[in-house]
């Protein structure tokens, strides 16, 4: 086995070609080209967690050029978690999600992590019925909001109300999360997707 930290590509695909690919303009789509990443080929298997690293400081620099990075890493992580969301084993994850909840979603978040890497770790400590932290091996990039940003989007899909993600000891690889969410109100035909204007741990830029 090696040890080296791997991207799934389906991971990349999730956010390169289902979130972004048209959004990339031709300048940013060869700076991806020089990092690594030629979106008009074939994806490899997987890629270095390095590599990454890069094509999210490419799509930061390129998509939300001139946005603070730390609202720039959240954006990114949003979107990637709609748009894993859209992949086959994302899809059945959905489903799974919306019906255990935020919380029982969370406590099996390392399942998830480690579908799209091969190096994942996250540990749980609960603090509520509505509340946890989080604790993450590696964020997989710069910046810990780009975890911040998947997580709590991730709550939202599976039924949090008003969710929070507040990144918290970051030593440039690991950090804990603190999450917390409220129970959805029922109320017919409102989603929690609807709730763009939720406090987050960071500005939430529009893709």
């Amino acid at each position: 086995m090696t040890s080296e930290k791997l991207v799934h590509a389906q991971t990349v695909e999730a956010l390169f070609v289902r979130a972004f690919e048209n959004r990339m303009t031709p300048a940013g789509r060869e700076a991806l080209k020089r990092v690594g990443l030629d979106l008009d080929r074939k994806l490899e298997r997987t890629y270095s967690l390095e590599q990454w690293k890069d094509f999210l400081r490419t799509a930061a620099a390129h998509i939300y050029g001139g946005v603070p990075a730390e609202a720039a890493y959240y954006s990114l992580g949003e979107r990637f978690m709609d748009a894993w969301f859209g992949t086959f084993f994302g899809r059945a994850l959905l489903g799974v999600a919306r019906l255990a909840g935020p919380r029982r979603m969370l406590l099996r978040a390392g399942h998830g992590f480690r579908a799209g890497n091969t190096f994942s770790e996250v540990r749980i400590v609960e603090r509520g019925p509505t509340s946890l932290e989080l604790w993450m091996n590696d964020v997989m990039a710069d910046q810990p909001t780009f975890a911040a940003g998947l997580l709590a989007r991730a709550v939202e899909k599976a039924g949090g109300w008003r969710v929070v993600a507040i990144p918290e000891g970051f030593d440039g690889t690991s950090c804990t999360f603190h999450i917390r969410w409220s129970e959805a109100p029922a109320v017919e035909g409102l989603s929690p997707d609807a709730t763009e204007d939720a406090p987050a741990a960071a500005p939430r830029p529009r893709a």
